[in-house]
């Protein structure tokens, strides 16, 4: 399903990740981090970090990275992922969530929760778990609206060159036919 924004015509669609894809998720992390909040380069290396060791172990029946793109010009407009917990089996993982400036405002943040949290429900997950700041107001509005309980604040410290207060949230699953182990 591809939702409206304003007009009769789709704005975007979204789809799991495929070649190619998640150097876009990389370099669109790096830039707009930079841009918005003055992240050094080594948050866009961390986020390198972060999708190759999910390259290096994907496993594709418990793990999906969306991609949002739009549906006029093939722009890519953001990501999520849902990643297994390593240590966890019935942990999920909430990750590598941004979407360019440009569609914000049409539903698509949203959306992609959303389809992040469902596919955690359908694959059995007990929670998820996600690593955030207090500076991403949008993106923490978005997590409160699903159900996420904000569970840990940390102390201010300096992340990518910026003092920062680091968050963990988790929303809690139903128990329905659980299928992680």
């Amino acid at each position: 399903m591809e939702p409206k924004h304003g007009s009769s015509s789709p704005t975007y669609r979204i789809r799991t990740h495929g070649p190619g894809d998640m150097g876009k998720v990389v370099s669109q992390h790096g830039s707009l981090y930079a841009q918005e909040f003055g992240w050094a380069a080594s948050f866009e290396a961390s986020t390198a970090r972060i999708v190759a060791d999910f390259l290096d172990s994907f496993d594709p029946g418990l793990e999906r990275v969306f991609i949002a793109e739009s549906t006029e010009t093939g722009k890519f407009l953001g990501s999520i992922a849902c990643l297994k917990h390593r240590e966890q089996a019935d942990t999920a993982l909430l990750r590598l969530f941004a979407v360019d400036p440009s569609a914000r405002g049409m539903g698509l943040g949203a959306r992609l929760i959303d389809d992040c949290v469902s596919f955690a429900r359908e694959r059995g997950y007990a929670k998820i778990v996600l690593w955030t700041f207090s500076v991403l107001e949008g993106a923490r509005r978005l997590y409160k609206r699903v159900g996420f309980q904000l569970v840990v604040v940390g102390e201010e410290k300096e992340y990518w060159g910026t003092r920062l207060i680091s968050e963990c949230w988790e929303l809690i699953l139903p128990s329905v036919g659980r299928k992680v182990a």
